[in-house]
């Protein structure tokens, strides 16, 4: 079993206004409102994962739409690499469901690639995605560019 963090930015969240996360459905391309990038330390075990969030809407008005992606901590050389779900990628969607005052449904991808440059030394990543949700009936794809929320 594999254990990733969900981390929601709040509402009034400063952040880099050259963060870019974008996501379609093959159509409109969706931007994101708010946008994480950092690396997260499991209490317990210190193994790091890198976080890469963006999300429309908020928990307090039951309109949250979010894809999460992880990969693997390695070291803080620039890398430059394709990851897929069996080499370490972690790829969730999560969204509120609008019945349900702050409830939201949470999925891991079924299949995922996502290809990085990651320079952590300066903070910033590119990526381009794609994903399948066989659940939610979702195959989005999009890109991001973000600088590091955590430093």
């Amino acid at each position: 079993m594999s254990r990733h963090a969900i981390f929601i930015p709040i509402d009034n969240y400063v952040q880099s206004p050259d963060n870019n996360f974008n996501w379609n459905f093959g159509g409109s391309i969706i931007e994101a409102d708010r946008t994480l990038f950092m690396l997260h330390t499991f209490p317990g075990t210190g193994e790091r994962e890198w976080l890469f969030t963006g999300l429309t809407g908020t928990p307090v008005q039951g309109n949250v739409f979010e894809f999460g992606i992880a990969v693997p901590y390695i070291d803080d050389d620039v890398m430059e690499r394709t990851y897929t779900l069996e080499d370490g990628l972690s790829f969730s969607h999560m969204h509120s469901i609008p019945i349900l005052p702050g409830a939201v449904s949470f999925v891991y991808a079924d299949s995922a690639e996502l290809t990085i440059r990651l320079d952590p030394i300066n903070g910033t990543v590119q990526g381009d995605y794609k994903a399948t949700f066989r659940t939610h009936r979702l195959m989005p794809g999009g890109t991001f560019k973000l600088k590091r929320t955590d430093q």
